[in-house]
């Protein structure tokens, strides 16, 4: 049997986290039609706000991959994000009630406030590596449990169409190809270099099963 990759080998080091995010009440729920609309609508109105974050950090992945062919997968996950998800974020508003301003100018959460940290520090870093390791396990997390929801078909078309963005093959290739591209970078790095992509990789990880808590709780007065 061939040995794991290194992406592999930080999911199973943080397997009870992974667990906990892939299985979240969260996605079952949302798979079930059963998700209470005012957890949904808590949830996008924060993940609307990564977007930009998200993107700003994926072109610094763009400016910093090795190979045009890199650069191209990039841009072509950045192209659907701004063109394909946005349409879907701005529909799900309309149809939950969302206001320009709750959209455009949210109160964030704590665990919204760390991962857009942890994205910009991603971006400000300056490495491709430290890209990879903050976008994989986000989009891998999201392929994994959207895949054991996909065949139920939630009748509610945000659930539905959310489960249909990350449940695909384009998208399944997209985090294959990240995989195998931290999986060509991690074993040459250096110790300490290993080490923080470790970390960010786990950080991740760990802010998923918080963010997906944080839908149920109402917001202080």
């Amino acid at each position: 049997m061939a040995e794991p990759g290194f992406s592999e080998i930080l999911r199973e080091r943080n397997r009870a986290l992974w667990d906990q995010a892939t299985g979240h009440r969260f996605c079952v729920e949302l798979g079930d039609d059963s998700l209470a609309e005012a957890v949904y609508r808590r949830y996008l109105i924060q993940d609307y706000a990564f977007v930009e974050a998200l993107v700003s950090m994926v072109a610094f992945g763009v400016a910093r991959a090795p190979t045009m062919a890199a650069k191209a997968a990039l841009s072509q996950f950045l192209a659907a994000v701004t063109s394909e998800e946005n349409t879907y974020f701005l529909r799900s508003f309309e149809a939950l009630g969302v206001s320009e301003a709750e959209r455009d100018a949210p109160t964030l959460m704590p665990v919204s406030q760390e991962f857009l940290a942890a994205m910009r520090d991603a971006g400000a870093a300056g490495d491709y590596e430290s890209v990879l390791a903050t976008l994989l396990p986000a989009e891998w997390i999201y392929l994994t449990w959207a895949k054991a929801q996909a065949e139920k078909a939630p009748k509610r078309f945000y659930l539905r169409e959310w489960i249909e963005l990350h449940a695909n093959p384009e998208f399944e290739a997209f985090v294959m190809w990240l995989k195998a591209e931290l999986d060509r970078a991690g074993p040459r790095l250096a110790p300490a270099r290993r080490a923080d992509i470790e970390d960010r990789f786990r950080r991740m990880v760990a802010l998923e099963v918080a963010f997906f808590d944080a839908a149920y709780q109402e917001p202080m007065a």
